[in-house]
């Protein structure tokens, strides 16, 4: 009779909701932020200086997130990533006497996402889910160099906001007292227009920065 009761017990507890309907999910992560970059030439009063361009460089930083399941396979989560700081360099302008990867900006970043997320085993130990949604990216902070100033005379800086799409990909393991260990890959399509004054004109280059974000961190469930 006892270890008919010890493996009842051992059933019961196989079968619990890892999450279910009503949870409340709150991530927190350690994040490196990877642009997957591409930019036009830089424009200077509209017209194109042939072999110029832009590159942003990786970064780290710490993101949270809160999600809460709809139905026992179906969340949706908001994405807070705390702003991370990126360094813009330019290409091409050696005429001007500018080297190629001369810091021309520095920006901060804030990118909220809402993802529609897909818990994929919720009653496992090991949960994978996916999701995707819509980001919305603000640029500020947005600071141009002593190069930049001093050798192009750059002037006025303005970054354009971005909407668009992004998805993911994690798994939750879980540990113990509703908290799991965490590891999440994100894409986020972010692009921008960034304008500028120099001695020479107007100044202007499009960026699609499209970052893949690594996330490790613990999960706590509500």
């Amino acid at each position: 009779m006892r270890k008919l009761f010890t493996v009842l017990l051992v059933m019961a507890a196989a079968q619990a909701m890892a999450v279910e309907k009503g949870d409340w999910l709150l991530h927190m992560r350690a994040i490196n932020i990877n642009p997957n970059d591409d930019s036009s030439a830089i424009r200077v009063d509209g017209v194109a200086v042939p072999g110029t361009g832009v590159t942003v460089d990786d970064n780290y930083s710490l993101d949270i997130s809160i999600g809460y399941m709809m139905t026992d396979n179906w969340a949706i989560e908001l994405l807070a990533d705390l702003s991370s700081k990126h360094t813009v360099s330019a290409n091409g302008l050696g005429a001007l006497g500018v080297p190629d990867g001369t810091d021309v900006v520095d920006t901060n970043v804030l990118p909220p996402t809402v993802f529609l997320q897909y818990q994929f085993r919720p009653t496992a130990k090991v949960r994978p889910y996916m999701g995707v949604g819509i980001n919305y990216t603000h640029f500020f902070n947005d600071d141009l160099s002593a190069a930049a100033q001093q050798v192009l005379g750059a002037d006025n800086l303005d970054l354009d906001n971005s909407f668009g799409w992004g998805a993911q990909f994690g798994i939750d393991w879980e540990l113990s007292n509703n908290w799991s260990f965490n590891v999440d890959v994100k894409y986020i399509d972010i692009d921008t227009e960034a304008t500028f004054d120099t001695a020479l004109g107007k100044a202007s280059v499009d960026v699609d920065i499209n970052p893949t974000v690594i996330g490790i961190g613990f999960g706590k469930t509500f």
